[in-house]
């Protein structure tokens, strides 16, 4: 039986080939940008937000095309080329609402080959936005075994007003037997609250997690408060770790939570489970998360004080804060004159960072370009990435730009980031290849030390 057959309202939509910018050599410096490539995925407002890589080398990217109208994945074989065994031009596009919008933010690949990713999709109704994930086969197309159609549509509000009242998926990770866990927030209590889902191997809700399957805490002080999940890592132990923005005593402040295996709170880390950092005076946001190997954590998002800048904090394996870290954990990174935001952070095998993310051109104008930082592992700059440790370009032609997915490739020479520009009229998919931060363990010793 066919997708299509199963949920009337799936199709898949014509795709648009791939638009190469520029290409760039096999060894690129610290910080350098290679090759660069954009591809309308429909002609308006197309956004790639997250985007793994295979051992083959060939990147798969998630994101939405025609304003969020439908899904999309796309996958690049070679820096420069698309995939043309890889749905139509590379591009395969999912309409799972029908004709309400759904899209992807975040996507892993599992160990045979298959990808799952996760978003948020218009229940059938059309009445309410829920939690979307889908289970993808190699070749792009829906998993069929996966909850008997590719992909489940999981609410927790069962109706909504003109679907203002929403669900959504921002994060996603695969346990090792097969189990997929989705993070993001819902809005069934009015305020946003953390969400976590658990799904079986199969698609359905697994019981033994949380409430049939859901968890749902409020990490804020305060009953109309928000906080949500923006990250989710599982821990070798089985673990969840799930980390975003909540709403503390006077701004909204970074945020984790840590669940047992069973979904309760783990009572060992923060406070009941919970923890709250302000990082800089105002509100501040945590978007993206890495488990170093001694299972430290940093979360990367914007910190606002006198303006918004990018932002680290470091913790220890227990959710304290890491003081040696930084400045008593945590770092905060002016890039441009105006807003800069962190929406993704990759940690490199020798122990250093790099957020990537947006830094926008003016104080008073309009417009972004792409940002990156690149940190040593104690939270300093290192000055050998791009302009001492910072990158910020316009490589499209407006200055509409942002990264919102890191990736490193097998060799570990060369970042991938995964976002948006506009290279013409319209916001289109943009891959960026960038030279990651060296080592004198892998290039060699410099000169005269």
């Amino acid at each position: 039986m066919s997708a299509s057959t199963r949920h009337p309202g799936l199709k898949f939509v014509t795709a648009i080939a791939f638009c190469a910018v520029s290409s760039s050599a096999a060894a690129l410096a610290p910080g350098q940008i290679g090759s660069l490539l954009t591809f309308p995925v429909s002609g308006t407002s197309d956004n790639a937000y997250a985007a793994v890589m295979d051992p083959s080398g060939a990147l798969v990217i998630a994101g939405s095309g025609n304003s969020g109208g439908y899904s999309t994945l796309a996958r690049m074989a070679t820096p420069g080329s698309a995939d043309i065994n890889f749905g139509v031009g590379g591009i395969y596009n999912h309409n799972f609402s029908a004709t309400l919008p759904d899209f992807l933010h975040a996507i892993v690949r599992m160990g045979d080959g298959r990808y799952v990713a996760c978003g948020e999709m218009f229940s059938p109704n059309g009445t309410a936005r829920d939690f979307l994930v889908a289970r993808f086969n190699a070749d792009g197309t829906l998993d069929g075994s996966f909850n008997f159609s590719g992909f489940a549509d999981t609410p927790f509000l069962m109706s909504g007003v003109a679907g203002l009242l929403v669900d959504s998926c921002n994060a996603v990770a695969v346990q090792s037997d097969g189990k997929v866990v989705a993070a993001g927030f819902t809005q069934q209590f009015g305020p946003e609250r953390v969400a976590v889902v658990r799904y079986a191997a199969d698609g359905s809700l697994d019981g033994t997690f949380g409430m049939g399957g859901k968890v749902v805490i409020d990490a804020s002080v305060g009953p109309t408060s928000d906080s949500a999940a923006q990250a989710l890592l599982i821990q070798p132990d089985g673990r969840v770790l799930v980390a975003g923005f909540a709403q503390g005593t006077s701004n909204s402040d970074f945020m984790m939570v840590r669940l047992e295996r069973n979904g309760t709170p783990d009572l060992n880390f923060g406070s009941n489970g919970i923890v709250r950092t302000p990082v800089g005076t105002g509100s501040d946001y945590a978007y993206a998360m890495v488990l170093n190997p001694d299972e430290s954590i940093v979360l990367a998002g914007q910190a606002q004080s006198s303006g918004i800048d990018f932002a680290l904090v470091k913790y220890n394996p227990n959710g304290s804060v890491d003081t040696t870290f930084g400045s008593n954990g945590r770092v905060i990174t002016p890039v441009g004159p105006g807003e800069d935001i962190a929406y993704s952070l990759e940690l490199m095998p020798w122990g250093s960072l790099v957020a990537a993310g947006s830094a926008r051109v003016s104080t008073t104008a309009q417009g972004s370009d792409i940002a990156a930082v690149a940190y040593n592992a104690d939270g300093s700059l290192d000055r050998y990435f791009g302009n001492n440790g910072k990158l910020m370009a316009q490589v499209t032609l407006h200055p509409d730009e942002v990264i919102y997915g890191l990736t490193m490739d097998a060799s570990r020479t060369h970042l991938w980031a995964v976002g948006a520009g506009v290279p013409s009229t319209d916001r289109d998919f943009l891959v960026l290849e960038i030279g990651v931060p060296d080592t004198v363990f892998r290039n060699g010793f410099e000169a005269g030390m």
